[in-house]
């Protein structure tokens, strides 16, 4: 189990933690001992926990929150009934949307942090209806009786954390800025192919016990490490030999032409 950290804005992902086991049904609670290596060793602050459904586990989202980061993790709907009508009998859906009491599905409407709830409303959606799915609606709930009318975004549900830990998120599962954070977790996969196709230093590894297995692991991803940390600074260096339009390379050019997250970590080149 390899842990990557992904650096948006240097655009950089690097290793750095990584376990070795037998695989078992353990395997989703391997997360938990990256973290912390991760802790013990490296001072930087997690903001986002991404990882699959092998890892929807309660006590990786216990750990995750009270680390103070948010988990980004596929769920596993295990054996839940998810027809349409165990759906709206539970009064939610399979992303943790609460139905209306018309049947129409409620949009997120902001976290409360303090009260660790998400907010959800209908936000009057009957209203923009085409007529034929007004009627449709109206035969089987009393449209214009709608006790939540007058409200200005119209029905209103809280989802706690603490009654749906795995299902109610910090950030909606299903909207559009969950679905692009969960877009970075195919760093993970890269991490792999490169161990795999490009080094090959887990392409077909011999392995004759447990303890070669767990020093060949840790290897790859120092290997790694240094594969990518030394691209980056290769890549760097690159953008400073890059001319302006007189063919020169000004000092004032480089500050404009760097991105300020980069240009700290090359201040002491720049002087």
């Amino acid at each position: 189990m390899l842990s990557t950290s992904v650096e948006l804005q240097l655009n950089i992902e690097l290793p750095v933690a990584v376990t070795n086991i037998a695989g078992n049904a353990e395997e989703g609670s391997q997360i938990i001992v990256n973290r912390d290596q991760i802790a013990s060793r490296h001072s930087c602050e997690v903001k986002i926990d991404i990882a699959d459904s092998k890892y929807d586990i309660l006590k990786n989202y216990d750990y995750i929150r009270a680390a103070g980061s948010i988990p980004i993790i596929d769920y596993n709907s295990r054996n839940e009934k998810l027809s349409k009508k165990d759906l709206i009998e539970r009064k939610y859906d399979e992303k943790g949307r609460p139905f209306a009491p018309c049947g129409l599905l409620c949009r997120p409407n902001g976290f409360d942090e303090k009260h660790q709830r998400l907010s959800f409303c209908c936000f009057k959606q009957c209203m923009k209806l085409r007529p034929k799915a007004l009627i449709e609606l109206q035969n089987q709930f009393d449209v214009a009786g709608c006790l939540h009318a007058d409200n200005k975004t119209g029905f209103t549900k809280h989802m706690y954390v603490k009654e749906h830990p795995r299902l109610v998120n910090e950030i909606p599962r299903g909207s559009k800025r969950y679905n692009e954070i969960k877009k970075i977790r195919s760093a993970s996969e890269r991490a792999n192919s490169t161990l795999k196709e490009d080094i090959k230093i887990l392409d077909k590894p011999r392995v004759i016990s447990g303890n070669r297995a767990n020093i060949l692991s840790q290897l790859a991803a120092i290997v790694l490490l240094l594969n990518r940390g030394f691209a980056f600074v290769v890549k760097t260096t690159c953008k400073l030999t890059e001319p302006n339009s007189n063919g020169q390379i000004g000092k004032k050019d480089l500050l404009r032409r760097i991105p300020k997250s980069i240009l700290r970590l090359l201040e002491i080149q720049l002087e």
